[in-house]
C-alpha cells in the first residue's frame, strides 16, 4: 500500500511539473501575503494575470474591483448571468472549470493560471482539495456564514486584486443600508415566508438569508418555527406546514415560482395567495439576497419597500441605477431595470456553457 501511494504521488508531481506550475517554497519578487477566510496566510501574485475562481460569489466582485479581463476560468453559476456577462464582455473567452462535477484541473492548467479562488465547498471536498493542491497554483478560500463574514470576504478580495477602496466603498454602501433598515422597521412585524429555488425550500435559523431577512423587521415563519427537513445546507418544508403558518407574504428567490404558488390549485387555500402578495425578489447580477450574492443590499431596500410602502422612503429606481453605475460604471437604461425588477430573462438556463468540466 506504501508503495502505491508513493507512486501515486509521484504520478501527480510529475504532471504538475510538465505542466510547468510546481509548488512554491518561498514567495516570490513582486509576491504579497494574504489571510483568506479560513486563516490560511497565502503568497499570492501582487498582479494576476489569469485566475481562475471556483467561488460564485468572487467573480462579480472581482469584476467590480476592475479585474474582470484577469478571469480565464469560473463556474457555471456565474457564466449563466446575463448581465455580468454583458458588463464584463471579456468573461466571454472564459471557459467554466466546474458545473455540479467535479473541477476540471486540466483546463485550470491549460489556461497558465497564476491564481485560483476557492469557496468552502471545494476546499473542504479533500478529493477535489488535494487535486487543487496538486496543480502547485496558489488559492485563497472566500467562505462565509453571516453579513459580517461577507464583508470581510469582500476586504479579501479588495486586498487581493490591489483595489481596497472600491472594497470599502461597498462594505460602507452596505452598512449604510442595514442602519436604514434598522431605523425604518416600524409597526407590527408581518408573517414572511421565503422560498429559495424551490417553492418548499427555505430559511432555517443560523443561515445567511435568514439574517439579511431578520434586518427588516419582519417574522420569518420557517426560522422561528424549527419545524423543517434539513438536507446539508438547504433546508425544507411542506405545503401543510406553511399552511399552518399562514404567512402575511411569500418572496420566491427562483424566477417563475411566484407564478406558480399564485396559479397552483394546491396553494390557493393560503390568505396571501388569495391577497396576490406573493411576489419575485429581483434578479440582477445574482438572485438578490441569495446566498451567493452580493447585491443584498438591494435585496434589503426592496423588501423594506414592500413591507413598509407608506413609511419607508426609497426610489428603488433610483438605488438600482445608482448602485451598477457606483459599483460597476454601468449605466442601467429602462430595458434593463424592467428585466432586473420581472427577473424572469435574467439567467441562462441550466445547461451546458463552453467546455464543461465532465
Amino acid at each position: 500500500m506504501k508503495r502505491r501511494a508513493a507512486l501515486v504521488l509521484t504520478l501527480i508531481l510529475i504532471i504538475v511539473s510538465l505542466c510547468g506550475c510546481t509548488p512554491k517554497a518561498t514567495p516570490e519578487k513582486g509576491d504579497f501575503v494574504v489571510t483568506d477566510s479560513v486563516g490560511r496566510e497565502v503568497s499570492i501574485p501582487e498582479n494576476p494575470q489569469s485566475v481562475c475562481t471556483l467561488c460564485p460569489f468572487s467573480g462579480p466582485i472581482i469584476v467590480m474591483l476592475g479585474s474582470g479581463d484577469k478571469i480565464t476560468s469560473f463556474t457555471n453559476n456565474a457564466a449563466r448571468s446575463r448581465l455580468l456577462m454583458h458588463i464584463c464582455p471579456s468573461l466571454e473567452n472564459a471557459v467554466v472549470v466546474k458545473n455540479s462535477g467535479s473541477v476540471n484541473a486540466e483546463e485550470i492548467m491549460a489556461r497558465n493560471t497564476d491564481l485560483i479562488i476557492l469557496n468552502s465547498g471545494v476546499y473542504e471536498d479533500s478529493t477535489e482539495r488535494a487535486k487543487i493542491d496538486a496543480m502547485g497554483i496558489p488559492y485563497i478560500v472566500i467562505d462565509y456564514n453571516t453579513v459580517e463574514d461577507q464583508l470581510e470576504a469582500v476586504e479579501i478580495l479588495g486586498k487581493t486584486f490591489g483595489n481596497t477602496e472600491k472594497a470599502e466603498e461597498y462594505i460602507s454602501y452596505f452598512r449604510s443600508v442595514i442602519d436604514r433598515a434598522q431605523k425604518g422597521a416600524q409597526g407590527t412585524p408581518k408573517r414572511l415566508y421565503h422560498s429559495v429555488n424551490e417553492a418548499v425550500r427555505t430559511d432555517y435559523e443560523g443561515s445567511y438569508c435568514a439574517e439579511w431577512i431578520a434586518l427588516t423587521g419582519v417574522e420569518n415563519v420557517s426560522v422561528e418555527s424549527g419545524k423543517l427537513s434539513i438536507e446539508g445546507e438547504k433546508a425544507y418544508t411542506t405545503l401543510e406546514q406553511i399552511y399552518a403558518w399562514n404567512p402575511d407574504i411569500i418572496i420566491c428567490n427562483e424566477a417563475q415560482v411566484d407564478d406558480y404558488i399564485l396559479s397552483d390549485s394546491k396553494w390557493q387555500g393560503l390568505s396571501c395567495v388569495q391577497n396576490g402578495e406573493v411576489y419575485q425578489i429581483p434578479i440582477g447580477i445574482t438572485r438578490w439576497g441569495h446566498p451567493s450574492s452580493f447585491e443584498t443590499p438591494l435585496a434589503i431596500l426592496w423588501l423594506m419597500n414592500l413591507l413598509y410602502p407608506d413609511t419607508f422612503e426609497v426610489d428603488m429606481n433610483t438605488e438600482i441605477k445608482t448602485f451598477y453605475k457606483n459599483f460597476f460604471g454601468f449605466e442601467i437604461n429602462d430595458e434593463w431595470l424592467g428585466a432586473i425588477i420581472e427577473g424572469t430573462e435574467m439567467r441562462e438556463p441550466k445547461t451546458e456553457h463552453k467546455e464543461d468540466a465532465a
